[in-house]
């Protein structure tokens, strides 16, 4: 008769859990497996299931996973051995990988992380010896590794990072098992209720909120510990944990300035200048810093980015209208200069006096 390995019941119970969870249906009639949530590309095309009240179950427990090609457990898992023969059972002996044999006496557990194979086999009353058996399993003791990814119209001046009170806040969640792959990833904004995460969401805020994430593996390893990454609007690192960082709201816009480079000729009260003067703009903001100036001439157009010195060329009325913007996002009011440009040389008459 066949002597085989079996691994306990409560395993496989574990097992069937997790299978029957990775395809329940959600709300909306579509299956759990249908939303991949996590830039996981070790298990790509392994079922992702949310943090039912089963899977929570399995925290802490052995669980065992197959993905239809390897046997993943964790290190909870006992394995036991059970021998069944025509005649008398006698003894059965089993090694890890290339670790001394020994005689059988009890369910047993594999606490080094990583691939192993297990063999074993039984001799009965008679003396008869089973030909070697082995099994192949993977153990995953290490939970996911979970990252969280704030972006924002942050601005870093010095050591100091600023913020607008009046902008969004867009959160993503990457969750990694290098093993058996990622199971759940669930999250709670400012203490209410877990749910699952399936794609980035964004919250409005004036500092960011505080997220507690879990995430749980294929044979039940879960941690809440992330990191936390905090990157402006064009994907630039700013901080590399939110807990360390002191966010300051900057509410006040930047202070913009049209100068010529030199002193207008004052003509009943109007601004006058000739075809050589040249304009600037400057903008200053002590918070968050200035992020661009934009001009506009004579009524034409939109707004534009200033990049360098303004002159005219032609006679009459100009206007030079400007506007700032800071790193969050406060923009200047219109900043206005009106002047008067004078191309047209003065004509000179001659008189010949003959008295």
């Amino acid at each position: 008769m066949k002597r085989g390995l079996i691994l306990t019941l409560f395993i496989f119970s574990a097992f069937i859990v997790i299978s029957r969870s990775a395809i329940s249906q959600n709300s909306d009639g579509s299956s759990s497996s249908d939303h991949v949530t996590m830039e996981d590309t070790a298990t790509e095309h392994a079922d992702k299931v949310y943090d039912n009240d089963n899977v929570k179950a399995l925290r802490g427990r052995p669980v065992s996973y197959t993905d239809g090609f390897h046997t993943y457990i964790n290190d909870k898992v006992q394995i036991n051995l059970d021998d069944i023969d025509n005649i008398m059972t006698d003894s059965m002996f089993y090694r890890i990988d290339d670790k001394e044999e020994r005689k059988y006496s009890g369910p047993f557990t594999i606490k080094e992380e990583g691939s192993h194979v297990i063999y074993y086999y039984g001799v009965d009353k008679m003396g008869n010896r089973e030909g070697m058996r082995t099994l192949n399993v993977i153990v995953d003791m290490t939970p996911p590794e979970t990252v969280l990814t704030i972006i924002a119209s942050f601005a870093a001046n010095g050591s100091q990072i600023y913020a607008s009170n009046n902008f969004t806040y867009n959160y993503t969640i990457n969750s990694r098992d290098a093993i058996s792959g990622v199971q759940s990833v669930n999250y709670s904004v400012n203490g209410e209720d877990h749910k699952p995460y399936l794609k980035p969401f964004t919250i409005n805020s004036s500092t960011p909120v505080s997220l507690d994430i879990i995430s749980v593996d294929k044979v039940g390893n879960s941690t809440t510990k992330y990191a936390t990454r905090i990157l402006d609007e064009t994907g630039e690192v700013i901080a590399d944990n939110v807990s360390g960082v002191k966010i300051i709201i900057d509410n006040t816009p930047p202070a913009v300035k049209i100068q010529p480079d030199r002193a207008f000729f004052i003509k009943d009260g109007r601004n006058i200048a000739s075809r050589d003067y040249r304009f600037t703009i400057t903008a200053d903001d002590k918070e968050s810093g200035v992020k661009g100036i934009y001009y506009r001439l004579d009524n034409n157009g939109e707004f534009v980015l200033y990049t360098g010195e303004i002159q005219f060329y032609t006679n009459g009325i100009h206007k030079i209208e400007a506007i700032a913007r800071d790193g969050v996002g406060n923009t200047s009011k219109i900043e206005t200069l009106d002047f008067y440009v004078d191309t047209i040389p003065s004509e000179t008459n001659i008189k010949l006096i003959t008295e």
